[in-house]
């Protein structure tokens, strides 16, 4: 049998046989992940931390990040408590629907204008091939398209509802090609499949009293990275890491497809040919002003959402949101990390708090119980030492040795 074809156990067996050490795994656990993916032989665990006092648009809402990186759990907080103090964070999400792609290759019999006058009827029947979808409030809305040499291209939008809508999209996609391929002038089919272009974009502004951050001077060399970020692309690219560390861990904590949702964003910072910072911080009207856009194209329902146990604890944990909510939720969050980020460049700089926060996970590698792990990180924070070197040193120090 092939690896695939075994059951996860059998894996594992196989595994070990050639000398690998697994870690023990409950069996129901091992079965249910097997549903979930391919050639399961176990699971890798992320913690999940808690931002506890997000506000947008005058909702209050506990959300959970999945990640291993504390300082991002910790910067998102930071920033979402300055938020707070300044009323919360507006945010508005454009939920417009995915876009999909079919590319066929046509000859000169092929009539564009001809084509164009069949869009309503194609649209009518491939939703009511897939009724459900609209049954839901989704379903396709719009085919557009162009021709280039030999080439036609079509632009789909699919509405997906409350799910992220690929799979759904890329069915509606295949139906629509397989309808065109026998139309007159068309040869054959390229590929149908959706794009991950930049929609669904949901924007989150802020306008923090300049006391907020430490001052009206604070605020101006904010400002300023925020400019330097707009126009220096080495800059760009690390204060757009800095937004994604929120979302990314949100995202993940949701079930979401953080993949895709980083693709779109790398196209949306290079808009204009090249890669700029996708938030903006200016000081106007005695006010730091912030803001982000991001393409979200994410669910609430659906797929793994809804067949995960640990992901449904956490839509338990944000209440009842329905996409729209969640996009907004998120973009804040990414807004609140990046705050945070470049309020540490403008002030303390950002080294000493990471370290601070790393310091836990350094000392968890040391080969020593949980008390003495525990006056480790104590004398390191004491003495601002993080250092692998340090943390051993101090443990000598802790057990009495020279």
């Amino acid at each position: 049998m092939k690896f695939y074809q075994l059951s996860p156990e059998q894996r594992r067996e196989k595994l070990l046989a050639a000398g690998i050490k697994l870690d023990a795994i409950d069996h129901a656990v091992l079965s249910r992940l097997d549903k979930l993916s391919e050639n399961v032989i176990g699971q890798l665990r992320l913690p999940v931390g808690l931002v506890q006092k997000a506000i947008v648009n005058q909702q209050k809402y506990v959300v959970p990040m999945a990640t291993e990186e504390p300082s991002v759990v910790a910067a998102a907080n930071h920033g979402m408590s300055i938020f707070a103090k300044n009323g919360g964070v507006i945010a508005d999400n454009k939920r417009n629907g995915i876009f999909g792609q079919i590319i066929l290759k046509i000859n000169k019999h092929f009539s564009l204008e001809m084509l164009k006058t069949t869009f309503p009827d194609l649209i009518k029947k491939a939703n009511q091939q897939f009724n459900s979808l609209v049954k839901h409030g989704g379903g396709l809305k719009k085919i557009q398209a162009e021709v280039k040499q030999d080439l036609l291209y079509l632009k789909v939008l699919v509405d997906p509802a409350e799910a992220m809508g690929a799979n759904k999209t890329n069915s509606i996609l295949e139906y629509l090609a397989a309808e065109l391929e026998n139309y007159a002038g068309i040869d054959e089919k390229m590929f149908a499949i959706l794009s991950n272009y930049p929609s669904q974009l949901t924007t989150a502004k802020i306008a923090l009293d300049p006391a907020s951050v430490g001052g009206l001077e604070v605020a101006q060399r904010i400002a300023l990275l925020s400019q330097i970020a707009h126009d220096n692309p080495y800059r760009a690219v690390t204060n757009n890491k800095g937004i994604m560390n929120g979302v990314d861990a949100v995202l993940l904590a949701t079930g979401n497809d953080y993949r895709a949702v980083e693709a779109a964003c790398g196209v949306l910072a290079n808009q204009d040919g090249q890669y700029r910072s996708l938030s903006k911080w200016i000081v106007a009207d005695n006010k730091l002003c912030g803001e982000v856009t991001l393409p979200l194209a994410i669910g609430t329902v659906g797929g793994s959402i809804s067949a995960r146990e640990d992901v449904q604890q956490v839509y338990r944990i944000l209440g009842k949101v329905d996409t729209k909510t969640l996009a907004e939720i998120i973009a804040s969050v990414g807004l609140a990390n990046n705050l945070a980020a470049i309020l540490a460049i403008s002030t303390s700089g950002i080294q000493a708090g990471h370290m601070k926060l790393q310091a836990r996970n350094l000392v968890a590698t040391l080969k020593a119980n949980d008390e003495e792990k525990k006056q480790v990180l104590k004398l390191m924070r004491k003495a601002k030492k993080y250092s692998m070197k340090d943390a051993e040193v101090f443990l000598k120090e802790v057990r009495g040795e020279k």
